[in-house]
């Protein structure tokens, strides 16, 4: 028989992520929950909680309207305009996609190719070097500072002449840190410097525990930012594959040939409960939102107070990285043993890059019981070592 015809090279960068080391064990964990077994789940960000009411009624009012045909390339204008009001931008900078993801997978794909570089903070998002490695670009990660914070001064070490794309989240991911005015204000200088793109994932950006809220829209250097956000976690709509991006026009342009070529629109059912989403008062999601900080606090807590462990307070976002080395060098033997002797599933901080060694990722998205119980195993599983 012979030989089946080859994968193409995109198809083996897409695989040389590297985001395996980090979902195998929460997929190893929710293999074990299908099977009855009492694992606490401490892995994904999806939150657990139903979208508000009004989501769920608009999305059934416009299938029952029959809102299921094609819609425009960019998005349909209403939203475009909704999310603009929300990012401070123009409708005229916004497209609209199935999720932050594919935000960032098309962008890049229209930024980058074979010969340019991506640089990374690491810890980066684990599946940001796939993303950059699919476009063609090869990605650089830089070491982040001892906090897990983005230290600008090494990424501007890193650049080079081949360097087209700085890709940063805040609040990060899994590291918790925040990009500051002043860390903008020297990303704008080194951008404008080399020619560079600013790409600034900011899906967790509802979720700030501490500090004033920095925009990249605002604060990145014009003409070069690119933002990318979605519904998922802000609004608990992680399976609507709901986000956008936020670009200068040319770029916007690109984009639309990059959903003609990729998508051909998104469902129209699903930007409705989108617009309807983005119509919530402010304070019908904040118990919702405000729930992350007071689970951030109980984690931290609980952690510090056992031996071996150490974590601080996040800036944002929906989880906390705990530094397990005290207890583990190894954090993904610390995982698979938590796994294994306690039933408690988290995600070893090594699957985001070797920032993320002798680290271990919370989620906060189980409720604070969930957590304090996960707690109680754990320091029965280090007390037992």
């Amino acid at each position: 028989m012979p030989a089946r015809p080859a994968l193409s090279p995109r198809a083996q960068r897409l695989g040389a992520g590297g985001q395996s080391a980090a979902w195998g064990i929460a997929d190893e964990a929710m293999r074990r929950v299908r099977l009855g077994e009492d694992i606490l789940l401490l892995t994904l960000g999806d939150p657990v909680c139903p979208p508000h009411p009004s989501i769920v009624e608009a999305g059934r009012k416009a299938l029952a309207d029959g809102r299921t045909h094609y819609t425009p390339l960019l998005g349909e204008p209403a939203l475009r305009s909704a999310i603009a009001r929300a990012e401070g931008a123009s409708a005229d900078n916004v497209v609209v996609v199935p999720g932050a993801q594919h935000a960032g997978f098309a962008v890049m794909m229209m930024l980058a190719g074979g010969g340019d570089e991506a640089i990374l903070s690491d810890p980066y998002y684990a599946t940001y070097p796939g993303v950059v490695a699919a476009s063609g670009a090869t990605p650089v990660m830089v070491p982040a500072r001892a906090d897990l914070s983005v230290d600008v001064a090494a990424i501007a070490a890193a650049v080079t002449p081949a360097t087209r794309v700085i890709f940063l989240n805040s609040p990060a991911n899994p590291g918790g840190t925040a990009l500051t005015a002043d860390d903008f204000q020297r990303l704008s200088a080194l951008a404008l410097a080399h020619d560079l793109w600013l790409v600034i994932d900011e899906v967790y950006a509802s979720f700030r525990f501490s500090g004033e809220p920095v925009r990249a829209w605002r604060h990145g250097p014009a003409g070069r930012t690119v933002i990318l956000n979605s519904l998922s976690k802000s609004h608990a709509m992680t399976g609507y594959r709901m986000g956008w991006v936020v670009a200068p026009e040319p770029l916007v342009a690109a984009l639309a040939d990059w959903s003609a070529a990729a998508l051909f629109g998104v469902s129209q059912f699903v930007q409705d409960s989108a617009l309807a989403a983005l119509a919530l008062p402010l304070g019908e999601l904040a118990g919702y939102r405000g729930g992350f900080a007071a689970r951030a606090r109980l984690v931290v807590e609980r952690a510090n107070a056992l031996q071996g462990l150490r974590a601080a307070m996040p800036a944002g976002g929906m989880f906390v990285m705990l530094d397990c080395r005290g207890v583990e060098a190894d954090d993904v033997a610390l995982a698979r043993a938590l796994l294994d002797e306690a039933g408690v599933a988290v995600v070893p901080g090594s699957g985001f890059g070797s920032g993320g060694r002798g680290h271990v990722r919370i989620s906060l998205t189980p409720d604070a019981d969930t957590l304090e119980a996960a707690f109680d195993r754990i320091a029965g599983f280090i007390a037992r070592r």
